[in-house]
């Protein structure tokens, strides 16, 4: 059961009377469908997947994906049947596949036009909305304040708003996933749009480890007003640094989520030390020691031959810690030499100096690996790492991948990838190296002792996933709930992991010169022409902005050479960019 599931339950079942769906309600579930499982990759020009849109109904006639009626000869369908699409691990579920085909049967009838009716929202008033809050708040506490903004995504019409709660939830997640402090925070919004979240920086300790600072220096999209070109704005964003003493205490929602959870930021703000050691020492975890002396709360083990980011042998490992639990998985490359499991299944041989280790004959070698561990508010942490235990950024893709991309690319980025895919907290897994390992005596009796049977190994990844669920239904519920702010079991369960939602989004994405305008804060698209010119806009590189449908990456747009291409633009404008 996932969320896809779930969307397509609650549109099936939005009109018990009816007995046959009509028209609006099957193109509406094809669109979900689409959405849900095809945009990241078929977005239209420029992207990965080709130059047409899979939500835009016109782009599915004309380039031959669906014949209206006929569900044999639609093309979208057969690759969907052999699946050949969507790449694996993410196939379609059957309800889906079968919301395509009764959408194609009925002649597929076109898609509802997304764009919302939103009143668009201005600098100048979310500037007021952010002085209130600080008027509102006590002086000694200003400074310590700090805002996330949702405004840009709530100005595009495109943007859906459903789409925006599973920001707000992706921000609560996000922001208290780097906290070692042991209460769970949700920001608060301040505005009547729930556009502005507010928070303080001191639940979080980012006052001591200088959590705002590091995001400031990265933040791409900081721009101070000029007096005379935009002077109400100027006066008030003056108040607004004098209060709190920050020259950017605004961030977007959109780029925070998306940055902060993946390194350099994501270490440096949780203070992830650079060697696996180093962290096992700070949670009370001595792996050598469990292994001499294992029991099931101390060290337990087990091991498969491939998970969901890796197609070789892997061997995860858990240990009680300071607070909680400490997960540790070993993974290999295809052609390593000491990876076979079966025969090796009492590794690593670097756990012990040379020629210390009890069997060191039997001790697999890895390649690298992943940590989960708990923080102090039950949500998790993460650390990848290299064979030799050193702290990597990217997982090595000959030994780990990941198909929806979630980094931007198939590769394994630390934090944000993670938090993706463990979106319950633990994977449940099969063990098949108790009872089969090849190995006799005391290696055997060893293995016994490592390797828990089924049962307790299950009861250990369920109170894992109890306590990571019971913080994350205090994180994230009130976005989710359909009432109250506590989920029911089946909402929690359903909903789409946010933060992997939204970065998948953001990485994936592109600019187009709607989106540049509702970003920088001009009136309209065609402000920005008139005051830059088509001549500038070509030498920025923007060109393509110009054309019809043109689109410039994501990526692109908040980088350059000193300053993000946003901010040049954004210069051209009248405003002072900030770095």
């Amino acid at each position: 059961m996932t969320s896809r599931l779930l969307l397509l339950t609650l549109l099936w079942t939005s009109n018990l009377v009816a007995q046959e769906p009509s028209t609006s309600e099957l193109a509406l579930r094809a669109q979900t469908v689409l959405r849900t499982n095809c945009s990241r990759c078929h977005r239209g020009a420029g992207s990965e997947g080709g130059e047409f849109d899979l939500l835009k109904h016109q782009d599915l006639l004309d380039h031959d994906l669906i014949e209206p009626g006929k569900v044999d000869d639609s093309t979208l369908l057969r690759r969907i049947r052999r699946g050949e699409m969507p790449p694996k691990p993410a196939r379609l579920l059957a309800e889906e596949a079968e919301a395509i085909r009764q959408w194609i049967a009925a002649g597929a009838p076109a898609f509802n036009a997304e764009e919302s009716a939103r009143t668009e929202i201005s600098s100048e008033q979310t500037a007021r909305d952010i002085l209130s809050a600080l008027r509102a708040a006590r002086p000694k506490d200003r400074p310590f304040l700090r805002f996330f903004s949702l405004v840009n995504l709530y100005n595009d019409p495109r943007v859906r708003d459903a789409d925006l709660q599973v920001n707000r939830a992706a921000l609560a997640k996000t922001v208290n996933s780097l906290s070692w402090k042991s209460r769970i925070v949700v920001p608060q919004a301040i505005d009547e749009a729930n556009t502005l979240y507010q928070i303080d920086v001191r639940d979080f300790d980012w006052d001591r480890t200088r959590g705002w600072d590091r995001l400031m220096r990265s933040y791409p999209y900081g721009v101070e007003f000029d007096s005379t070109r935009h002077k109400e704005l100027y006066h008030l964003h003056e108040e607004i640094h004098e209060a709190t003493g920050c020259v950017i205490p605004v961030l977007r929602v959109d780029w925070f989520v998306a940055t902060a959870t993946r390194p350099p930021l994501y270490y440096d703000i949780l203070q992830i030390p650079h060697v696996a050691a180093d962290l096992e020492r700070e949670l009370g975890v001595d792996i050598a020691r469990n292994f001499e002396n294992p029991t099931a709360a101390r060290i337990s083990r087990g091991g498969f031959a491939r998970s969901g980011v890796s197609g070789q042998n892997r061997l995860v490992e858990r240990h009680d810690s300071k607070y909680g639990y400490y997960w540790k998985s070993y993974d290999f490359r295809a052609d390593s030499p000491r990876g076979q499991l079966v025969r090796l299944p009492l590794g690593p041989r670097n756990l012990f100096p040379a020629g210390k280790h009890p069997f060191d004959d039997l001790a697999f070698e890895h390649d690298g690996g992943e940590i989960i561990f708990s923080l102090p508010n039950g949500l998790q942490a993460y650390m990848l790492i290299d064979g030799r235990d050193q702290r990597i950024d990217v997982g090595p893709i000959e030994v780990v991948g990941d198909s929806l991309k979630t980094s931007g690319t198939h590769a394994i980025v630390n934090g944000v990838s993670c938090m993706s895919c463990h979106r319950h907290g633990m994977i449940s897994f099969q063990d098949t190296v108790r009872g089969h390992a090849a190995v006799f005596g005391d290696a055997e009796k060893q293995v016994e002792r490592l390797f828990p049977p089924v049962e307790a190994m299950d009861q250990l990844l369920e109170e894992d996933e109890t306590r990571f669920k019971t913080a994350l239904r205090r994180t994230i519920g009130e976005f989710i709930a359909s009432e109250g702010n506590r989920p029911t079991d089946a909402e929690l369960a359903n909903y789409p992991e946010p933060v992997g939602e939204l970065a998948r989004a953001y990485r994936l994405g592109f600019v187009d010169l709607r989106m540049a305008a509702a970003e920088i804060g001009a009136e309209s698209p065609e402000e920005i022409i008139r005051q830059v010119g088509r001549q500038r806009m070509k030498e920025l590189g923007l060109e393509p902005l110009l054309l019809p449908g043109g689109v410039v990456p994501r990526l692109q747009w908040e980088t350059g050479d000193g300053i993000s291409l946003m901010q040049e633009l954004a210069r051209d404008l009248g405003f002072t960019p900030w770095r």
